[in-house]
């Protein structure tokens, strides 16, 4: 009798360890960005991912992808929510990236930009975290948010992301070259308007 309330209470022990394995299981999500142009080649878009309750104590990998076919400069933020659940903290955020993407694979490519942690200090702040990039080629890539959601009643976090399309050196030579004439035309006006007086 007594071997089968040990094997029943090693079964039990079993699931209960199993069953909490299965909750720490980290979330993934990869999710194409919606993006609103601006009219010269970049766009902006809004992102963020909300949690449950049933997702207390679990890591989180969400991912969001574009895809840019110029040349381009690249600024982003994202802020956790604060719900002021007792002692805690809601959402932690605990890295926010950008790298090259591979959407046939689904892979992260080279090195990322990291973003800075700008939360402030006290009792729990808002997390908040900021990146910047400049001259990155065209193609694909994805924006990375990893945390841990803390708050018993789950959590969120939103950000924001703004493309800017960056001239290519041809571009850049013909601005130039308008410069100089427009420079050209005034000097004349000038000197045609001096000439008058």
């Amino acid at each position: 009798m007594k071997l089968k309330s040990l094997v029943l209470s090693a079964l039990i022990a079993g699931a209960a360890v199993a069953s909490q394995g299965a909750a720490a299981q980290a979330i993934e999500r990869t999710v194409p960005l919606v993006t609103a142009g601006d009219g010269v080649g970049g766009f902006n878009a809004h992102f963020g991912d909300t949690f449950a309750a049933s997702t207390v104590v679990r890591t989180f990998s969400d991912i969001f992808t574009f895809n840019i076919g110029s040349p381009f400069d690249a600024a982003a933020s994202v802020t956790s929510s604060y719900l002021n659940t007792p002692q805690t903290k809601d959402l932690l955020i605990t890295g926010f990236s950008l790298y090259r993407y591979d959407p046939s694979t689904m892979t992260m490519l080279g090195t990322a930009i990291a973003g800075i942690n700008e939360t402030g200090f006290g009792s729990h702040p808002t997390d908040s975290w900021s990146l910047s990039a400049y001259d990155l080629v065209s193609g694909y890539y994805a924006l990375k948010v990893d945390g841990q959601v803390l708050g018993a009643g789950g959590g969120a976090f939103g950000g924001d992301l703004v493309v800017s399309a960056v001239p290519e050196p041809q571009t850049w030579s013909m601005l130039l070259a308008g410069l100089g004439l427009g420079m050209v035309g005034m000097m004349k006006r000038r000197k045609l308007v001096l000439q008058k007086i």
